[in-house]
């Protein structure tokens, strides 16, 4: 069976092994961390030498409180990863609004506090201290701008000159159980579209010269996985992908803003946002 999985932890299971030299894995409650740390094992599970780290939070589907302990351990996972130097951020936001399954990016920038153009106004008008400059911009698919999203984001990047970019895009499962219940970060940059067979070109630290962090949540399982059929080429989505999408965005975008923001309280950054 062809992988068909943006998750580093379902690539490592599927070898259905716990050694494989190159390879560490911990777990620790509700958050797993695979780290790849040579080209041969990148080989072996199919994913760049990086660092994984997969977060297990409770379903969106009939639970939308974010404030319930989730915002805080994403906050926490992406704080981890974050370069201690970073001085200003670039959130892109990768995908097509119009697909449901595949909006997760542009409606994450919903929830991004864009600061870069008001960051002076904030700290003098709300008193708050130490505003961190953010910046958004969502890409778009090739297919309506004839434009790599990694071009988009280049041409970004040489403008704005942020010291990270934080890119965020909806990602592929093998298993339907992970679907709206996993998050998962990485500081080996994307390939958009890899999990579904339709690879563009890679956004990373190589190609953009500043560290890439990549957040996305799988909204789609191939229906090889369901079937057992390895010539099925087609992704199914569950019935229930708006409400994933919606929540799985709020989630993202407010646990960048907490963050970033360390200055400002949660509610009060929703309270900007929401």
């Amino acid at each position: 069976m062809v992988s068909r999985t943006d998750l580093a932890v379902e690539s490592y299971e599927s070898k259905q092994t716990d050694l494989i030299d190159g390879v560490e894995v911990a777990e620790n409650k509700n958050v797993t961390r695979v780290a790849v740390k040579t080209e041969e094992a990148a080989q072996i599970i199919g994913k760049p030498v990086g660092n994984y780290v997969t977060l297990q939070v409770k379903s969106f589907v009939n639970d939308t409180d974010i404030f319930d302990g989730r915002l805080d351990d994403f906050s926490q996972v992406l704080d981890s990863m974050v370069p201690k130097n970073s001085k200003s951020v670039l959130v892109a936001g990768l995908g097509n609004l119009s697909i449901t399954a595949d909006a997760l990016g542009p409606k994450t920038n919903n929830y991004v506090l864009s600061t870069r153009h008001i960051a002076e106004e904030l700290e003098k008008s709300c008193g708050f201290d130490n505003v961190f400059p953010v910046s958004t911009i969502n890409t778009g698919v090739l297919g309506e701008t004839g434009i790599e999203s990694a071009e988009i984001i280049k041409g970004v990047v040489g403008q704005v000159k942020p010291s990270l970019v934080i890119v965020v895009d909806a990602l592929a499962a093998s298993s339907a159980d992970r679907l709206g219940t996993t998050v998962q970060f990485s500081d080996s940059g994307i390939s958009p579209g890899s999990g579904v067979g339709n690879h563009r070109h890679e956004i990373s630290r190589s190609t953009l010269g500043v560290p890439v962090i990549s957040i996305g949540i799988p909204t789609v399982v191939s229906t090889a996985i369901i079937s057992g059929n390895n010539s099925d080429t087609a992704f199914v989505t569950p019935r229930e992908i708006d409400r994933i999408t919606e929540q799985g965005a709020k989630l993202i975008g407010m646990g960048i803003n907490v963050c970033l923001q360390k200055s400002i309280n949660c509610r009060d950054l929703f309270a900007l946002v929401g």
